[in-house]
This record gives structure tokens, sequence and C-alpha cells, in this order.
């Protein structure tokens, strides 16, 4: 597969990814930039994919490490070469594996926050047109909802915060799969990618063994004249062009 390298606009950082094959998009800048932590803190990237969000995360977050797991081998090797490329290899882990066995690789109650932006669409959703890397990165073919949360609680310490981004059409299937993995909703975002179009995309923090209450927030993207709202500026540093 030929590789273009993109500016990340975020410390220099830079990332190599697959020209003909799955390249990241807006939401995977979302949720980096709606993930918090603290400076002693672990951070699990579920499907990590090319390495975007641990790169990003490792600019915007004072964590002390960043484990990013990822079953495709040629996308994995793709990450851990954007880890060398950007000099992170002492924040960054990148780990060729299925992230159902995230407990046996890294311990029960081990870490402090995982991030997912899992694949939107559910096994045998549709026509799967796409190449086998593409169709991987927008199917649950290797994983459902279920299994990815209920991995991510087994490897969560007690408090530990779950963020996770999706479509809103499968809203009330997230939250329902959260709950039943102890993963208790706390903040919910709802993205709109205009002020008079309806909200598309959700970012959802979750706790592990959590209070019930949950705080609902919304992010507008572009107003109607196609300006980036102030909000959005703020949020993505005023990097626009990361939003494609």
């Amino acid at each position: 597969m030929n590789i273009r390298i993109d500016d990340l606009q975020c410390n220099n950082l830079k990332i190599k990814q697959y020209a003909d094959g799955y390249c990241f998009t807006s939401d995977a800048v979302l949720l980096a930039n709606m993930t918090r932590c603290k400076a002693k803190d672990t951070i699990v990237d579920f499907g990590c994919g090319n390495g975007v969000i641990s790169l990003l995360l490792s600019a915007k977050l004072p964590c002390k490490k960043i484990i990013g797991i990822e079953l495709q081998s040629e996308v994995a090797e793709l990450a851990k070469e954007n880890v060398l490329f950007n000099n992170l290899s002492d924040i960054i882990e990148i780990i060729n594996d299925d992230i159902l066995r995230a407990p046996d690789l890294l311990g029960k109650e081990s870490v402090e926050v995982v991030v997912c932006n899992p694949p939107y669409f559910a096994n045998f959703s549709g026509e799967q047109r796409e190449s086998k890397q593409v169709a991987l990165s927008r199917h649950e073919s290797t994983c459902s909802l279920a299994m990815l949360t209920q991995s991510a609680s087994k490897i969560l310490k007690y408090g530990g915060e779950f963020y996770i981004i999706h479509k809103t059409n499968r809203m009330a299937e997230v939250i329902s799969e959260c709950v039943n993995a102890d993963l208790f909703p706390k903040n919910l975002t709802l993205i709109y990618p205009k002020i008079s179009k309806a909200a598309d995309t959700f970012v959802l923090r979750c706790k592990k063994h959590g209070k019930h209450g949950l705080n609902i927030d919304k992010l507008i993207v572009y107003d109607e004249d196609g300006q980036m709202s102030e909000e959005a500026q703020t949020l993505y540093n005023k990097k626009s062009d990361l939003i494609k």
C-alpha cells in the first residue's frame, strides 16, 4: 500500500497513513480532545489503528503511559512506525493483539483510562465493499460493543474512566452495554456538524462503578456560513485543518 505523511498540526506531530486504506477522521481528533486524565495515569487506546489518538493524547495530556492495542498486524506496524517517527517510544507502546485479550495482556484493574473509536456499523449491516482493512475498521466483525465494554471494564481500576465516540443512531445500545459492564455514563456530548443539522455523533464518558447521574452537553462544529464555531475552535486549538 502507498504511504502518505500528514501533519497533525499539534506539537509538530506527523502521521503516516495508507493512502488507499483506512485513514483517520475528525472523530478521532474529537475523542482525543475530549479525553481527560491525571499525570500518573495509564491510558489504553482500544483499536488504535495507525496510532492517531495515541499520538494526540501524548501531546495534549500529562499521562504516564499510553498503550495502543490493534488487531490488524499491518496497521499495528504502521502505528509502531508512527511512534518511532515522532520519537514517542518512551510514552507510547503499541501491541498487536485482540482488545478482548487486554485483561490478560495488561492485567485486571490495571489502568485508569480507556479510550475507543470503534467500528460504527454492526456486523453484517449493509454491504461491505471496502478492502478488508477498511471493512474491519468500519464493521464489528471481530468485536461487538458488549465485548468491547466488558474488556474495558475488566482492565479499568475502580473509578477508572471509559471514553467512546459513536453514532447517535446507536446511542441507546452504547449506553446499555456500558451500564451492563458497570461503566456508568457521566457525561454525554452531542456533536452537531452544523447548527441546522441534527447531532450525528456523540462522545460518552463513563466511570467504572460510578454513581448514577448524567450531564449532557453539545458541540456545534460549524455555523451556517461554514465557519468553525468558537467552541469548536477552542476544543481543536483552532486547528481547523484536522476537521475534514
